[in-house]
């Protein structure tokens, strides 16, 4: 769940604020995978991202992937406006405390501007 103050229906600017909610909801989708999507918002604004999270749309390739990436690739990924943010569901975020422990085996690497970096680890060497 997330909230996105947007410039209102009509607005010379409101496209600025479709693009940016869209690339969010791109970048949430693959941080936390979905499964639908649920829209709350200015009419136009909504129906916009809707159909730019549809089959044709700019985010085809998203609402293709989800249900694969969440285990459920017999399942359509729905998106589906809603009236009133009341009736979107409670946020679920958890904090997750990771571990301090860096044994094993990891590969790093960092495209830089004008080079390439890399680190391998093997048994903390």
């Amino acid at each position: 769940r997330y909230s996105l103050p947007v410039f209102p229906d009509g607005s010379r600017d409101a496209r600025a604020s479709a693009y940016l909610a869209g690339v969010l909801i791109q970048e949430m989708m693959w941080q936390r995978s979905a499964s639908a999507l649920l829209l709350s918002g200015p009419p136009r604004l909504c129906k916009f991202l809707k159909k730019n999270f549809s089959v044709g749309g700019a985010y085809e390739f998203e609402i293709k992937s989800m249900p694969n990436v969440c285990g459920t690739p017999d399942k359509e990924f729905e998106v589906k406006i809603v009236e009133s943010a009341s009736e979107l569901p409670e946020a679920k975020d958890t904090p997750q405390v990771c571990g301090k422990d860096a044994n094993g085996c990891r590969l790093a690497f960092d495209l830089g501007k004008s080079d390439i970096k890399t680190v391998a680890v093997k048994d903390n060497e």
